[in-house]
């Protein structure tokens, strides 16, 4: 075994990559929002207009839509079957492949649209996995329940070491996946109850979609959201946004070029995004000292030149606040007392008027 040696991160200069998930349902713009991106990135990593984009199409060519648009695409129709007409699948071995060709390549990034052929495709994962329960069960339904988990225990390590080669992957990848809608009804006692979908990790309860992808993956991505035909382009879910890119996803604003151009230059080491999330920690720092902090932080020199960032925190922020409300109600006399009750989605979302109308009326009084 090689010595073990641990370096200075002074002496890591080599960029990070990136790994960005896109879910959406049809006409969320998923497409169109990836090559953008795409496109902005590629500029920032190689330092020049018209850099190749990496594109591994699985939509019967859809990319090609785009292909005046994008002079600079780099096209991969990815087919079910081979030339010959032979049927290959959507493996989880195909991908790596991929991924592989795509590094001898060079490709500053690769979109791969629709990665969700891996998850519920023909030779994909739920395909692997019903293909090797019939294996172990003989086609006899009455062992499937049984035998479930031992299929999965033979597919899941495929599936894991794609997963690896994503996450260790040299260049830039944008992953599209398809998402179903998940109907929704208000419910007094769950806020959200959801009407025709079980429970699964790859949603939270208050996104009404469900993509067509394992948690896994959706987890391991640097950022993760999903689009809503309501906007086309805008990240209305963020399901997983880190401090570093809160500033670069606007809700109600396309994804676009300049997006993947400050995402490149973050994983250079460049831009100002670690100064972006001190500013949101102070923030959250103020709110866990009470309304009162909060509000005279928000209305700030400092709250008021950051309003734009602050407010991708503010439901948070109004979050952190209410605990912190209720956190001193209780006695710290008394080691026995009875602790104050856990507050009720009405009382939290009392507390956040609360404290956004305060913010609201002193920053009305200090103009």
């Amino acid at each position: 075994m090689g010595m073990i040696r641990f370096t200075p991160v002074a002496e890591l200069t080599d960029p990070l990559t990136l790994s960005i998930g896109l879910s959406g349902g049809s006409g969320t713009g998923k497409t169109y929002s990836a090559l953008l991106m795409a496109r902005g990135i590629a500029e920032v990593v190689t330092g020049r207009a018209g850099a190749p984009i990496g594109y591994v199409d699985t939509e019967n060519r859809r990319a090609l839509h785009y292909k005046q648009a994008f002079p600079e695409m780099m096209h991969f129709d990815m087919k079910a079957v081979d030339d010959s007409g032979n049927m290959v699948g959507f493996g989880p071995e195909r991908w790596i492949q991929v991924i592989d060709a795509a590094e001898a390549a060079k490709l500053p990034v690769l979109v791969i649209d629709s990665f969700s052929h891996a998850w519920e495709g023909v030779g994909g994962v739920l395909d692997l996995h019903a293909q090797t329960l019939d294996r172990l069960t003989g086609g006899d339904d009455n062992k499937k329940n049984q035998r479930s988990q031992l299929a999965w225990a033979a597919v899941k390590p495929r599936y894991r070491r794609l997963i690896d080669r994503i996450v260790r992957a040299k260049c830039n990848i944008i992953i599209c996946t398809r998402a179903k809608p998940v109907m929704q009804e208000k419910s007094a006692k769950t806020n959200w109850q959801e009407v025709n979908a079980r429970q699964t990790k790859t949603r939270r309860q208050d996104v009404p979609w469900d993509p067509a992808a394992d948690g896994d993956l959706m987890f391991e991505m640097t950022t993760m959201v999903i689009l809503d035909p309501s906007a086309p382009g805008c990240p209305i879910h963020q399901i997983k946004v880190a401090d570093q890119f809160k500033g670069l996803l606007d809700a109600r604003q396309p994804m676009g070029v300049e997006t993947g151009r400050a995402m490149a230059k973050w994983a250079m080491g460049q831009g100002d995004a670690q100064k972006q999330k001190d500013i949101l920690d102070a923030a959250r720092a103020e709110a866990r000292k009470g309304r009162e902090a909060f509000v005279a932080y928000w209305n700030s020199d400092t709250g008021k030149a950051n309003r734009q960032l602050l407010n991708t925190i503010k439901g948070e922020c109004q979050e952190i606040v209410a605990r912190a409300e209720q956190e001193a109600a209780q006695s710290d006399d008394d080691p026995f007392a009875t602790p104050a009750p856990i507050l009720t989605d009405a009382e939290r979302e009392r507390i956040a008027r609360e404290v956004a109308e305060e913010a609201r009326a002193a920053e009305e009084g200090a103009a």
